[in-house]
């Protein structure tokens, strides 16, 4: 943990730790609340191991015990696409997700950090500005809170790139070709020619192993974690979603219920979640190209710098225009998101 991490959780847990002082006995002897979390990944993965569990166990320390929460694996209580409703009707109480995959319901999701399209933050400083601080994030906080949805925030999962049996050097390479990729990504490797599907990541390697698939892309660690490399022998970037996003929801009913001092214990540990799971990814990432694509076999290829900005100015800017005009007048806050990403790109020079 980093110290200013460190620091931060320290004074509040001083702070909650002072409440329950003021507050005598019968704070500490407070009614026991139980959660249930429903990954939207498998047992022994990156965000289970390093992110979410850390996060069980943080929430029920600060609380001495009142929040206890027991962790369940990708579409162990409900499917992913049912998370929303089973948030909403109070099945489960907590999980991270995504607003992309309600987007046909939720129009904020067509502009929420897991559907980005490809190039619009570069750095995880930049990341945390728009979504954080410029205002996006606050938009989806309103759109979810109308659905009886807590939200803690988007985060990092890592930065998106995607992976192939047989090397794509230029954007005409991708014609034909049959990938696994998600949202918007999926949406631009279709317009320049290439076969998008949407397959759990677990389905993916024999896919790919039997022909069924060219090759996936999503958050780089599951190229590693689910031993793709073995069937993938390119790897191809640079990093189009930097980094990709998901997010934190919560029941409103199940999160009204708390008492304010534990609700103040849960979004500490949520903003530590975020944290955690961005220092994870990164340090990892880096470890991941320095020592182990060597030792898999594996060849790195970049776009070039012409075809990073045919993506921007042929995908990327048409694909937040059109989200503009289609979803806006269902929901206003998605044309206030896409002027926001918009005048962000232009104060960081990436569009005129």
């Amino acid at each position: 943990m980093g110290k200013k991490k460190l620091v931060a959780l320290v004074s509040v847990v001083a702070i909650v730790m002072g409440l329950l002082a003021v507050a005598g006995p019968s704070a500490a002897a407070d009614k026991v609340f139980h959660w249930k979390f429903q990954s939207h990944h498998t047992a022994g993965s990156l965000a289970v191991e390093r992110v979410i569990k850390p996060f069980i166990e943080r929430v029920e320390k600060m609380s001495g015990g009142r929040l206890k929460i027991s962790l369940h694996y990708a579409g162990e209580l409900v499917d992913y696409a049912e998370v929303d409703k089973a948030l909403q009707d109070n099945m489960i109480q907590i999980s991270n997700t995504s607003t992309l995959f309600f987007r046909g319901s939720i129009p904020m999701g067509w502009v929420s950090a897991p559907n980005m399209p490809p190039f619009i933050t570069r750095t995880n400083d930049e990341f945390n500005e728009l979504f954080h601080h410029r205002g996006v994030d606050r938009l989806v906080n309103e759109a979810l809170e109308e659905r009886g949805i807590k939200y803690f925030g988007s985060h990092s999962v890592g930065n998106t790139y995607f992976w192939s049996k047989k090397p794509i050097r230029t954007l005409e390479d991708l014609k034909g070709f049959k990938v696994r990729f998600f949202g918007s990504m999926s949406d631009f490797v279709e317009h320049f020619g290439a076969a998008p599907v949407m397959l759990p990541h677990p389905e993916t390697y024999m896919a790919i192993a039997t022909g069924t698939l060219d090759g996936s892309g999503t958050a780089w660690w599951l190229y590693r974690d689910l031993k793709l490399y073995e069937v993938c022998p390119y790897f191809i970037g640079p990093a189009m979603q930097v980094p990709q996003g998901m997010e934190l929801w919560a029941s409103k009913k199940a999160w009204d219920e708390l008492p304010e001092d534990i609700q103040a214990m849960v979004e500490t540990a949520a903003h530590v979640f975020n944290q955690d799971y961005m220092d994870a990814v990164t340090m990892e990432e880096r470890e991941m190209f320095n020592k182990s694509f060597p030792e898999w076999g594996t060849t790195y290829i970049e776009f070039s710098d012409a075809d990073v900005k045919r993506i921007i100015d042929e995908f990327s800017l048409p694909y937040l225009d059109k989200v503009a005009a289609e979803q806006g007048p269902k929901d206003p806050r998605v044309a206030e998101a896409v002027e926001i990403i918009k005048q962000f790109m232009r104060d960081y020079g990436y569009i005129d």
